[in-house]
């Protein structure tokens, strides 16, 4: 409890902080994607799933709060349609595990929806209902703005239509999305929002899934991108569940323009067996090897401890 009071605390200080500093002011998201798009690889940024859903509501408004407070770079925030187009913060399409309501998402419209409250943490059989409002994907990018990059993730479903609200709002330039397309079926999903991710305006990264199966998938689509014209991806998210997969980083590490490594830690499955709860017993070994691998993106379960570690060898400071 005196965490979870102090990391709201912090959050709060850091919003006054921003709303009170110069307008002409770097704010730290552009900070943020500053250094993303640099050519400096000794920063590691930092992506904590789903918010910090150890100590506050999967995707709820604390946990994304608490991520800022925590000093993180990317929060990772899960998106879901309702009946009627609206877009709501839940990682599920059903709404039992995480929410006090019952069905699925798609199934109920918005005002509903806002009806039910989250449950505490990961929710599940054993959660209790909590005072949390379901936000939606406007109310989420309001508390991000200026303050921590955005990742939206199960964005493939509705790209166009999510990238709608993102550009209504003003966000473009802090959200990051990813997809498991090639070039061809990614360029056709995004239509005109294409553009932007040429201009570098949207951060746009690719998935390919040396794991669960679809290497073969991955293997197909990986030189693709690589050999992409005009604009080679600048970065690429990368998971794996063996040696074979783990072979795929050096295609990624030598390719021209010496692109970002972005690697899941949650579980064994996406990064080789060195999955974050083994991070606590041997971070060099685990979180370590990640780093040896050319990574330079962490998304992780566990945002506290991996930013200890990150700072305790020199790898997170923006300055």
């Amino acid at each position: 409890m005196k965490r979870r009071t102090f990391l709201l605390a912090a959050a709060s200080a850091a919003v006054a902080l921003f709303a009170a500093a110069p307008a002409a002011a770097q704010t730290r998201t552009e900070l943020i994607r500053e250094k993303l798009l640099s050519n400096d690889r000794n920063y590691v940024f930092v992506a904590m799933h789903r918010g910090d859903w150890r100590n506050f509501p999967e995707n709820s408004k604390d946990a994304i709060l608490s991520c800022i407070a925590l000093g993180a770079d990317i929060v990772e925030l899960d998106t879901q349609m309702t009946k009627d187009g609206h877009f709501v913060m839940l990682h599920d399409g059903s709404l039992d595990r995480t929410t006090t309501g019952k069905g699925k998402v798609k199934d109920h419209t918005l005002a509903e929806i806002k009806q039910f409250k989250l449950k505490s943490n990961q929710g599940g059989k054993d959660a209790k209902a909590t005072d949390y409002d379901i936000l939606t994907l406007e109310e989420a990018l309001a508390l991000t703005k200026g303050k921590i990059l955005v990742n939206i993730d199960k964005f493939t479903a509705h790209p166009y239509e999510i990238l709608k609200v993102v550009e209504k709002v003003g966000a473009m330039k802090e959200v990051l999305v990813k997809s498991t397309h090639g070039p061809a079926e990614a360029k056709r999903l995004f239509r005109e929002y294409w553009k932007n991710v040429e201009s570098g305006e949207l951060l746009y990264m690719p998935v390919v899934q040396f794991c669960w199966k679809k290497h073969e998938y991955a293997a197909k689509i990986l030189p693709e991108w690589l050999a992409e014209e005009p604009r080679r991806a600048s970065m690429y998210e990368v998971c794996m569940d063996s040696d074979e997969g783990a072979a795929q980083l050096e295609k990624v590490r030598t390719a021209p323009g010496a692109p970002r490594i972005w690697i899941n830690t949650m579980w064994d499955t996406l990064n080789n067996g060195r999955g974050d709860v083994k991070g606590f017993t041997n971070p060099d070994s685990t979180w370590g090897w990640s780093l040896s691998q050319g990574a330079t993106m962490l998304q992780t379960d566990y945002g506290a401890e991996m930013l200890v570690y990150l700072n305790r060898i020199g790898r997170h400071s923006l300055k």
